[in-house]
C-alpha cells in the first residue's frame, strides 16, 4: 500500500516537474498521462480492497475484484488446496468442475491460515508445487483427466490397474 501511495504521488509530481522544466506542451501531456495512470491505479486498488472471502457451514463465497460473486458449496467442490510456485507467491485454490469455476486466493489474504484449515477440513485438499511455466489450470486439467479416465474405465467394467 505504501508503494501504491508513493506511485500515486510521484506520477503527478513528475508531470509538474516536466511542466516546469520541459515546457508547457510536454508538461500538460505528462500531467494528463499521470492523472490517467493514477485513476487506473486507484480503481484497481479500490476494487481489490472491496473483494472478500467468506466461509459458512455450507459454502465458501468470494466477491471478486470485478464485482462477481462466486459461491462454492462445500459438497460441490471438486478439488481444493494449497499451491506453491517456483517464482511466485503461494496461494489457495478451489475448483468446482460442474460449473468450471476456479478461484485462487493469494497468501496476502488477511486470515490465510484459518481459511486454509477450513478448506482442508471441508474439501478434497491437495498440495501442489508447480514447475516453471506451469499453471494451476494445467495441473488441474492433468489431474482431472486422469481421474475421469479411471472413472470411465471402472464404469465400463474394467478394473483399475492399482
Amino acid at each position: 500500500m505504501i508503494i501504491l501511495f508513493l506511485i500515486v504521488i510521484a506520477l503527478p509530481a513528475a508531470g509538474i516537474l516536466l511542466l516546469i522544466f520541459a515546457g508547457t506542451l510536454l508538461g500538460i501531456i505528462a500531467l494528463a498521462g499521470a492523472a490517467y495512470l493514477d485513476y487506473l491505479l486507484l480503481r484497481f486498488f479500490r476494487n481489490h480492497m472491496n473483494s472478500w472471502v467468506e466461509t459458512s457451514d455450507t459454502e465458501l463465497a468470494c466477491r471478486m475484484p470485478d464485482g462477481d460473486l462466486l459461491v462454492f458449496p462445500w459438497d460441490q467442490v471438486t478439488v481444493a488446496g494449497h499451491c506453491t510456485q517456483q517464482r511466485g507467491r503461494p496461494f489457495l485454490f478451489i475448483y468446482k468442475e460442474k460449473a468450471d469455476k476456479l478461484v485462487t486466493i493469494p497468501k496476502e489474504y488477511g486470515d490465510f491460515e484459518t481459511l486454509s484449515s477450513t478448506i482442508k477440513q471441508r474439501t478434497p485438499f491437495h498440495e501442489f508445487s508447480l514447475g516453471r511455466g506451469e499453471t494451476i489450470q494445467d495441473r488441474l486439467k492433468q489431474m482431472l483427466r486422469i481421474d475421469s479416465t479411471e472413472d470411465a474405465g471402472t464404469r465400463d467394467g474394467e478394473q483399475n490397474p492399482d
